[in-house]
């Protein structure tokens, strides 16, 4: 099965840009998108209990200490998939994994802040359970520590750890945990990568796609594949008969892989007044179809005129 996908970006989580992606083909339509991922981790401080009010924004991390205690205050992926559903629109909800929350934060004795993980997964737990209950199928975890260069072996045992407990708290829920890491490759940390339980991968085809065979040869055959072939910040070309011909081959050797054609990173696009600018999005919108019409329908360079049409609404919410 080949469906398409987004990664969730600036003004991409309301009501009528949604609608205007699953109007224009778009399945995996993600919520709960944040600017950027300074205002992801200052989301995921408030949902577990560290309070930032009145804090600098320009702070780089929320800082714990000995005492810190995590606690659900507030649930921002379930608010937006809600909202989505009662709009008619099953999304998937967009999450900030607990171990690259917890790389973010600072620890006051100066140890490494991810020994707190078994205080936080409790809050991540009843997360995923309230929205398994609101009836979510599936969630992307983004884990920008595992794009970022090398991980220690406190850090890798810690990503192990919570992914495993994770997806033991939603087996049984049938919710599929979708791993999503930053731009780029996973590089030295792939192999641990691809031992994580998980329900799904991104892998970015524009900076990382030097790794898809490996990806292909050990990730489990029941494993989702996101195929970041559309550059998330409009700043490359698509490179459309290459994407058609990497599906193609693909879907000839695993045949029951499901796969989804994604920007190759959250599309992180704005103007200086905060708005996204247009005609970034559309354009990536553009590539998206053109990627999956070439690969069903034969047309890799054409955009069916339902497509065209959405588009142009796209253009008028600027």
């Amino acid at each position: 099965m080949l469906l398409t996908g987004t990664l969730g970006g600036t003004d991409f989580d309301t009501p009528d840009f949604i609608a205007l992606q699953r109007d224009a083909g778009i399945s995996h339509v993600t919520s709960n998108s944040c600017p950027d991922g300074h205002d992801r981790v200052l989301q995921t401080a408030r949902m577990v209990g560290l309070d930032d009010t009145g804090s600098d924004r320009r702070k780089t991390a929320p800082e714990l200490t000995d005492q810190t205690v995590f606690k659900l205050c507030c649930n921002p992926a379930l608010d937006a998939f809600v909202s989505a559903w009662r709009g008619g629109i099953t999304t998937v909800p967009i999450m900030l994994g607990p171990v690259s929350f917890l790389a973010s934060c600072s620890q006051s004795d100066g140890t490494d802040p991810v020994r707190s993980l078994l205080k936080l997964l409790p809050v991540y737990k009843a997360v995923l359970n309230a929205l398994a209950m609101a009836g979510c199928f599936r969630v992307q975890i983004h884990e920008p520590v595992m794009t970022a260069g090398p991980m220690t072996e406190e850090r890798i045992t810690a990503m192990d750890f919570a992914w495993r407990a994770m997806t033991e708290e939603m087996s049984g829920q049938a919710v599929e945990l979708v791993l999503v890491g930053g731009g780029g490759g996973f590089w030295r940390n792939l192999p641990h990568v691809m031992s994580l339980p998980m329900g799904g991968l991104h892998v970015d085809m524009v900076r990382g796609g030097a790794e898809l065979p490996y990806v292909l040869s050990h990730l489990n055959p029941r494993c989702g594949l996101l195929l970041g072939f559309v550059d998330g910040l409009n700043r490359f070309p698509t490179d459309i008969c290459s994407a058609v011909r990497w599906i193609g081959d693909i879907r000839a050797k695993y045949p029951r892989r499901l796969l989804i054609v994604t920007p190759s990173t959250a599309m992180n696009i704005r103007k200086s007044d905060g708005r996204a600018p247009f005609p970034g999005p559309c354009n990536i919108l553009s590539d998206l179809m053109r990627i999956h019409d070439g690969c069903t329908e034969g047309r890799p360079f054409t955009t069916s005129a339902k497509t065209t049409s959405v588009l142009s609404r796209v253009r008028t919410t600027a």
